[in-house]
């Protein structure tokens, strides 16, 4: 297995920034593109550029450094902006679909950032956008414990609905003076399109934010004492990340600067860099270290914190202390109470409950595994379709009780979990071990396939091309498994959970589910690596 980049044992903190957004959607422009936008509308017959300089001129002896310059150039063009293009609004020289004078008067809502609102309301993938990629974002996006973004737009809301996460949101500073859970949070701290007035573009806007940004640092401060925290999608000179690097120097403890460069991370896009190069920083002048990296390879980095597995994924501890926090405050003093034990599946069957003011005493815990052995079909469901339902130390518990010619995938779990955490004895480790010196590498079980001398030599790069060829079910498993490195990553998965796995569920044959354990063998170390032995 390749060299860790990070050392994450926790789900981290993660600030989004707008240079995520420009990674994957169409047309997503920066800040100086949004408002050289919106100045072709209000002052078309003067030349933007000029106004930036004209701005620039008179801040130059005063602004302490260059981000600092930027900042005041662009809040006070922003500002100009917005006054000359709620003018021209309120003259009926701009419309804007579903927004009237009456509404603006009634609801106090600025045009200038009710457009800004439909702007971003509607954004669309590239087309030439690496699907892979996006789809480690995503379940990269599940292991956030919390996510502060500056973007006003709803990208990472939708990619976590489409895995039915829905997290708490907060806009604007809202959250950061409530007692609030601290498990799969996202902050929109410059505001939302679905509230214009949020929205924080000019001068006014930012020392209102300034005045309560303190705020943030404390609520991040008090989650760092286990958990990282991640910028991605911001430069080195971004404002933002500047100013809360200089409050969290002016709050955390005196310690090692080793220790706060694993606390905190500023991933950096660099063109065309497959490399991930990391180095320590210290801003002297901010008196914090930090690491840098630098990077275009962003799946390495959402793969690797994909793999953190604190046992529960954030959204599940929310469900939990959501539903057991309204039980506890709202059922506590009734009787005749029922008992429900429950699982990650059966937060559905709480939440209801609960709604429907049923008294209940609850069980934390999993009624497929507290009074029960962990079956070897469980483990695999869960294991493929990443459910994390069965922690780390169950899953290998399970994996050294079990014979030792079963084929389970266990890659993952042994890249993302601390062995040594486990306390195995020294007997259960030599169990292991051998497990992995059997199972562990990739090249040995595509070796082992055994094909006739047509198809032994023939190459197949598409599933598609295997499964019309008319081969027998254990025949197509063998060309699956032999050309496995060849086949597109997209089809394979499919092929693998939508096919193989529901296969494997009803299959009566011994030989055949011996020979789909070899597949979900192959396929979990060509994604997850090939294994080494622990010591």
């Amino acid at each position: 297995m390749s060299e860790k980049i990070f050392d994450f044992k926790n789900y981290p903190i993660v600030f989004i920034g707008s240079g995520i957004s420009k990674r994957y959607l169409q047309s997503y422009p920066t800040w100086e593109e949004l408002l050289h936008e919106y100045w072709q509308k209000t002052n078309p017959e003067m030349d933007f550029y000029s106004y930036l300089l004209s701005i620039k001129e008179k801040y130059k002896n005063s602004a302490d450094e260059s981000y600092d310059l930027d900042h005041k150039i662009y809040t006070e063009a922003a500002s100009k902006i917005e006054n000359d293009f709620n003018r021209m609004f309120t003259e009926n020289l701009i419309k804007l679909e579903g927004l009237d004078a009456k509404r603006v008067f009634s609801e106090n809502i600025s045009p200038f950032k009710y457009s800004i609102c439909q702007r971003f309301s509607e954004p669309a993938l590239k087309d030439d956008i690496d699907s892979e990629e996006l789809n480690s974002f995503k379940r990269f996006l599940k292991k956030a414990k919390m996510i502060i973004t500056t973007n006003y737009d709803a990208f990472i809301e939708e990619l976590l609905l489409e895995q039915d996460i829905i997290p708490k949101l907060y806009i604007g500073n809202n959250g950061f003076f409530e007692d609030t859970v601290g498990w799969s949070e996202l902050y929109k701290i410059h505001g939302d399109i679905k509230d214009p007035q949020s929205i924080i573009i000019n001068t006014n806007d930012y020392e209102k934010y300034d005045s309560k940004a303190i705020l943030i640092s404390a609520k991040i401060l008090s989650n760092m004492i286990k958990n990282p925290i991640l910028f991605i999608g911001y430069s080195l000179t971004d404002r933002n990340v500047k100013k809360l690097l200089s409050d969290f120097s002016s709050q955390l403890p005196k310690e090692d600067g080793r220790k706060s460069a694993e606390r905190i991370i500023l991933i950096q896009h660099k063109p065309y860099e497959q490399e991930v190069l990391s180095k320590q920083i210290t801003d002297q002048q901010l008196q914090v270290t930090y690491t840098s990296v630098e990077t275009d390879n962003y799946k390495k980095i959402y793969d690797e914190i994909s793999n953190i597995d604190e046992g529960l994924s954030p959204y599940d501890v929310l469900r939990y202390q959501r539903a057991i926090k309204t039980l506890i405050v709202n059922e506590g003093e009734k009787g005749n109470l029922n008992t429900l034990l429950v699982s990650p599946s059966d937060l559905d069957k709480l939440e209801d409950s609960v709604k429907q003011g049923k008294n209940l005493v609850v069980a934390l815990g999993d009624k497929k595994y507290v009074f029960t052995q962990i079956k070897e079909l469980n483990y695999v469901e869960d294991y493929l379709f990443e459910k994390n339902e069965i922690s780390n130390k169950l899953a290998v518990e399970f994996i050294i009780s079990s014979t030792n010619s079963l084929r389970l995938p266990l890659s993952k779990i042994i890249a993302s979990c601390n062995i040594k955490d486990l306390n195995l004895t020294a007997k259960s480790l030599s169990r292991l071990n051998q497990r992995i010196e059997r199972h562990g590498k990739l090249d040995n079980i595509i070796a082992a396939i055994i094909l006739d001398k047509v198809n032994a030599n023939k190459v197949f790069n598409r599933i598609n091309d295997i499964k019309g060829a008319g081969f027998s079910k254990q025949k197509e498993l063998f060309i699956v498994i032999k050309n496995i490195k060849k086949l597109e990553k997209d089809d394979l998965e499919k092929y693998v959970k939508h096919e193989a796995f529901q296969q494997f569920k009803t299959c009566e044959n011994d030989n055949l589910k011996t020979d789909f354990r070899k597949l979900f063998l192959a396929y979990d170390l060509l994604t997850h690596g090939d294994i080494h032995k622990l010591k």
